[in-house]
């Protein structure tokens, strides 16, 4: 897969392409919206990644970027457990890196990194492009599979390494 994107005109947009069978699937739109996605049938003879990274040279040329991950900001979404429910809380886990997944991947604003599970909570690292547009999209998937209720979403500051809560607003966030 390659991800670009392109700041302008105080939005970010994103483009990105990737392989499926015999297909190019192009995804492209305003970070938080769910875009556009197109089919481009492969040519005969022609290298899936020749072909991306040509389409990718064009964009560039436009003005998008490589995607740089070190640029991302950590999203957590975190659900607390008493002892006797770690299974179920581990089921919800998978469920929402799942949804996560679709949610955030969508709308060109990041992907889930997986989660864990110990000490009590369960966590689900998210990695986004735009923390209160990923933070809005997170609430309102958990909010529609009824999921909302118990979670706690915090994302980190950069600069000084603290997590900020985002929901519930008000309330303590420990990355335990």
């Amino acid at each position: 897969m390659i991800k670009l994107l392109k700041q302008a005109e105080n939005k970010t947009f994103y483009w990105e392409v990737w392989k499926d069978g015999r297909a190019l699937m192009i995804h492209y739109g305003t970070v938080g919206d769910m875009g556009k996605t197109e089919e481009m049938k492969l040519p005969l003879l022609k290298k899936a990644e020749k072909v991306m990274n040509e389409l990718a040279e064009v964009k560039i040329a436009e003005g998008f970027n490589q995607l740089d991950e070190e640029e991302l900001t950590e999203l957590v979404i975190q659900y607390s457990y008493s002892e006797n429910e770690m299974q179920t809380a581990l089921q919800k886990r998978h469920i929402v890196e799942d949804l996560m997944n679709e949610c955030l991947g969508w709308t060109g604003n990041g992907s889930c990194d997986g989660g864990d599970i110990g000490s009590g909570t369960a966590n689900i690292f998210n990695y986004v492009v735009d923390v209160e547009k990923a933070g809005q999209t997170v609430i309102d998937e958990l909010k529609i599979n009824d999921l909302l209720e118990g979670a706690k979403i915090a994302y980190l500051n950069p600069e000084n390494e603290k997590y900020i809560v985002l929901y519930p607003e008000g309330s303590e966030f420990d990355l335990i």
